[in-house]
């Protein structure tokens, strides 16, 4: 799913910031929650496990679970969000 198996006997603290995002990312998608909160869930992640984790999300999505991401990349936001609500100057606002 986030292509750690290689590295399963790796000690944790060994992982790179990359491979502990998905890691954290696979805990929360195995247990399949109506609600997920993530927070900059692509940071230091591989293009190829990033594309594989949003046909993920979008799944999920379809399945009706709500994915809440707080992110700064807006091709994230973009291809995946039904609303889009953006911080600026300390106020909150809907975007999309």
């Amino acid at each position: 799913m986030v292509n750690l198996t290689k590295d399963m006997n790796k000690s944790y603290y060994k992982y790179s910031l990359g491979m502990k995002q998905k890691l954290g990312i696979a805990q929360v998608i195995m247990e399949s929650p109506d609600l997920m909160i993530f927070d900059e869930p692509f940071n230091g992640v591989e293009e190829k496990t990033v594309q594989k984790l949003r046909e993920i999300f979008l799944n999920y999505k379809k399945e009706g679970k709500i994915i809440i991401i707080a992110t700064h990349i807006k091709e994230d936001v973009e291809k995946m969000a039904d609303f889009i609500y953006e911080f600026d100057d300390g106020k909150m606002r809907l975007k999309k």
